[in-house]
């Protein structure tokens, strides 16, 4: 029985134990609170999509427990071969990472990644890494160093953080412990990384929801308890697979044309392109002195009211073009949507930089993609159906067995053409005067 507990619009009540709390009271998951989960979505185009990567941290935790005890406890072939003590272990370690799985997002979640320092930079300990190659720093690889730092504070066993890094990225190696208890359990590890970081995970069954529920959208919308009611694992080949049943393929159809849905009409909404740009074009230029930081504890003090306060600041001053438009809520004007596809609208798009380089017009472009799943094309997301069949079951794989997405598993790609407001006239008479 879990002593604590909260009301959440989403999963109503979110039960958690006096660890867990503690963990939810630690300033870097804290900080949460002031971090949105739409960014400019929510300041710009659905006022009331409120909701902090916070709650969406809580959220994921809650549905992680839940899929735990389904899929990891609802399984007999793997209980079987734990003792009462590995399974809370391993239980803590899902809902942890559930909790924690967004806890390195920068100011405005995803917008800020463009200016991350190379991986290199961060103050990792490297041990616990499979992939140690040098990019640009992701948000999940704050997340990773921000579990380090816990460790190192004592606030988590440095096995349990290795782990929960581990559930979270794919770069990291899961502790000893873990391993051993994968030579009587094959790919536990990969099982549970499934259910944090899959096709049919903690996180996209918690903010689909969220998401769907703040916006005033019912594109998000789908059944999450039929959903987990249908799922299993079964042992195939010598290791265990995420499993679904018959009657539950219709359920996690529904769940990705949510997804699909929310990313085509929601994610990708042309005002939010309009004034991530901005965002962008303000840190290029300087108009705000934004540096990521690369210690940890400096970095958990960087959060969305920072970069509002920078960019009110460069707002008062009248040569700050971008600071100032986005404060004041005027975005670049998007033009056309063209399809990523269709020879036709790639011609299109070729015109239109033609023109506005010949007539020295403000412009550009904003790309997105987003396909119905990964399934076929990923094999550490593999998803299997339960198929009833003379005697028993085989296991069936889910692009095999659903017609949908057999038909419609195409690659959303589209080009998003804009330009700045102040010259859309512009624009207008170039066209009239060559008659397109």
């Amino acid at each position: 029985m879990h002593p604590y507990e909260l009301r959440d619009p989403i999963h109503k009540r979110i039960a958690f134990d006096a660890f867990e709390r503690q963990i939810i009271d630690h300033p870097f998951f804290q900080r949460l609170r002031f971090i949105s989960q739409l960014s400019f979505l929510q300041t710009y185009v659905y006022p009331g999509a409120v909701h902090t990567r916070f709650m969406h941290g809580l959220g994921a935790m809650h549905v992680a427990g839940r899929l735990f005890g389904k899929v990891i406890e609802g399984t007999r072939a793997i209980v079987e071969r734990l003792t009462a003590e590995e399974i809370d272990l391993l239980r803590r370690r899902l809902r942890l990472a559930g909790l924690l799985h967004d806890i390195g997002h920068g100011p405005f979640s995803h917008e800020c990644e463009s200016i991350f320092p190379a991986r290199r930079a961060l103050p990792m300990d490297w041990f616990w890494w499979s992939d140690a190659s040098d990019r640009q720093a992701r948000h999940e690889d704050y997340s990773v160093l921000l579990l380090q730092a816990m460790a190192q504070e004592g606030v988590l066993d440095a096995s349990l953080a290795q782990d929960i890094g581990s559930l979270i990225h794919a770069g990291v190696m899961p502790s000893m412990w873990m391993r051993q208890i994968e030579d009587r359990v094959p790919s536990l590890h990969a099982l549970m990384r499934q259910l944090i970081t899959g096709e049919v995970d903690a996180d996209r069954m918690d903010y689909l929801l969220r998401d769907s529920y703040f916006c005033g959208v019912a594109y998000g919308a789908y059944d999450i308890d039929w959903l987990i009611s249908s799922m299993s694992a079964h042992e195939r080949e010598g290791a265990f697979v995420l499993t679904l049943a018959e009657n539950g393929v219709r359920a996690f159809e529904a769940f990705l044309l949510a997804r699909y849905h929310m990313f085509d009409q929601v994610y990708f909404h042309k005002t939010k392109a309009g004034f991530i740009y901005a965002l962008e074009q303000a840190i290029a230029t300087r108009e705000i002195p934004l540096v990521v930081p690369t210690d940890p504890h400096a970095y958990a003090a960087l959060h969305d009211g920072a970069v509002i306060e920078q960019l009110f600041t460069a707002a008062r001053d009248e040569k700050n073009y971008w600071s100032r438009h986005l404060m004041s809520r005027l975005p670049a004007r998007r033009i056309l949507r063209l399809q990523e596809n269709v020879p036709e609208d790639q011609q299109t798009l070729e015109r239109i930089r033609q023109l506005c380089e010949s007539h020295e017009i403000g412009w550009f472009t904003h790309r997105a993609g987003k396909e119905l799943t990964s399934l076929g094309s990923d094999a550490s997301h593999d998803l299997f159906v339960e198929k009833k069949i003379l005697g028993g079951a085989r296991l069936v794989p889910m692009m095999e067995y659903s017609d949908l997405l057999m038909k419609y598993n195409e690659k959303l790609g589209f080009v998003d053409v804009f330009v700045l407001r102040e010259e859309v006239q512009k624009l207008e008479l170039a066209l009239r005067e060559k008659g397109t």
